[in-house]
């Protein structure tokens, strides 16, 4: 037998039992840190950006300036819109070049 697994399978059982005695309130924080730490697992490694954004480049590289144009602008919109509802930005208008 491996002996990553045995020590994965031995941490995991403690925590099971160190779980299962905690007071009722202190099992939504746990819940918490555990939904914390999956999305930190989620996020994209830099590595994975930088593929992805010379995946997209090649892609978009045979597409007309003008149809690129109003894609970046699409895009910029949306991060507008995101960066407003979360209350980084301000509503209003929006100058361009």
């Amino acid at each position: 037998m491996n002996h990553v697994p045995v020590i994965a399978q031995s941490l995991l059982r403690r925590t099971v039992v160190e779980v299962a005695s905690l007071p009722d309130d202190d099992l939504a924080i746990v819940l918490d840190v555990v939904a914390f730490l999956k999305q930190q697992r989620s996020i994209a490694s830099a590595a994975e950006v930088r593929r992805s954004a010379r995946q997209r480049a090649a892609a978009l590289c045979a597409l007309p300036r003008d149809q690129l144009a109003v894609q970046l602008r699409e895009v910029g919109e949306k991060i507008r819109g995101q960066a407003v509802a979360s209350g980084m930005a301000i509503e209003g208008d929006w100058e361009g070049d």
